[in-house]
């Protein structure tokens, strides 16, 4: 079967789909239609393709990332397995194709001064609720093309990859929101740009100016940094539900929102400060400072001598000694002040 034959029924069975979702299908399949006018039978040249992607188009000093040359691999799996069901006549290798490593990597959140950055900028009313939007509810960018008739005084319902949704928003979030509804001229989209609603790309460039004006650079500068900051935050809280993290986040597969809780920062730091074996280091050194054995060191003598100057001052002198019975009773300054026990002359 002729590759660009089987592309094209792909793409009718991915009807349906996002446009930049549909964009990454033809992308990558362009490159397999490229290099193979009729589908392979066989694994082995599917494989020689998968291994030969080591650079990026156009940048040759640039390495292709794992997660692009995977998102590969699952496009072509996906378009196998799609002919094969239309065509069972048609061979589908995929099987016997090893997938490209995929090792785990941190989780691009923002620290609690990056977002201070951020928050403190003179930002306009609308720049300023997408980011407490962003950040108070963890939505995709897409998600984030709100209209207002979705939009409530403690939820707000997105449409996202698992389908509709009811998301809560706090107080601060819903007092924006209200605030530039005001403003929006009866707009039907909540977002707006300079030439009508800001699209998933207009809110990316959005939030991207907004990081590059507080100084953070790098992959970070997105819509997603949000939402990984909003997961990992709240699956830090010693309250929270992982079932209903699953549901705002919209995860369709409960292991996505396992990342937030088995990675998540704060927690790891929390639990090693709590289980670090310095901690032995910590509790000798402390209990070492209230042996007996320190009682009568020099360091302990001049504190005493220290603390007994600094109280005898209150205490003018000269000091006379009250004795009754042949005992000594007390000392009294020259005022006439007795003078406490723990100050008397030794």
């Amino acid at each position: 079967m002729k590759t660009e034959k089987a592309i094209a029924e792909f793409m009718i069975s991915r009807g349906g789909l996002r446009p930049r979702t549909q964009r990454e299908y033809q992308n990558h399949l362009a490159l397999f239609e490229k290099s193979f006018q009729k589908l392979p039978k066989k694994p082995e040249p599917i494989q020689a393709w998968l291994n030969s992607f080591r650079r990026q188009r156009g940048n040759l000093g640039q390495d292709l990332t794992p997660e692009t040359i995977h998102a590969r691999f699952r496009t072509v799996r996906a378009f196998y397995r799609q002919i094969h069901q239309w065509h069972p006549n048609v061979v589908n290798p995929m099987s016997l194709v090893r997938p490209p490593s995929l090792l785990p990597k941190a989780m691009r959140t923002f620290t609690g001064e990056e977002l201070y950055r951020v928050f403190n900028l003179p930002l306009t009313l609308r720049d300023r609720t997408m980011v407490t939007l962003l950040l108070d509810t963890g939505i995709r960018a897409q998600e984030c093309v709100l209209i207002w008739d979705n939009v409530w005084l403690d939820y707000i319902i997105v449409n996202g990859k698992t389908g509709e949704r009811i998301v809560p928003i706090h107080e601060t979030t819903s007092f924006l929101l209200q605030r530039l509804k005001v403003e929006s001229n009866h707009s039907r989209y909540v977002f707006q740009g300079e030439r009508g609603p800001l699209c998933y790309e207009g809110i990316y460039k959005a939030i991207r100016s907004i990081c590059h004006r507080a100084n953070i650079d790098g992959k970070r500068c997105s819509p997603h940094s949000f939402r990984h900051t909003f997961g990992s935050e709240y699956a830090s809280s010693a309250s929270f539900d992982p079932k209903v993290l699953q549901d705002i986040m919209g995860h369709r597969d409960f292991k996505t929102t396992l990342r937030y809780i088995h990675n998540n920062r704060r927690r790891l730091i929390e639990n090693h400060r709590l289980c670090t074996p310095l901690r032995l280091v910590a509790a000798a050194t402390q209990g070492a400072l209230f042996s007996q054995d320190l009682d009568t060191s020099q360091a302990v003598k001049e504190a005493e001598e220290i603390l007994t100057k600094k109280g005898a001052e209150d205490y003018p002198e000269p000091w006379c000694k009250v004795i009754k019975d042949g005992k000594l009773v007390r000392y009294e300054d020259s005022t006439g002040k007795a003078i406490p026990e723990i100050l008397w002359p030794r």
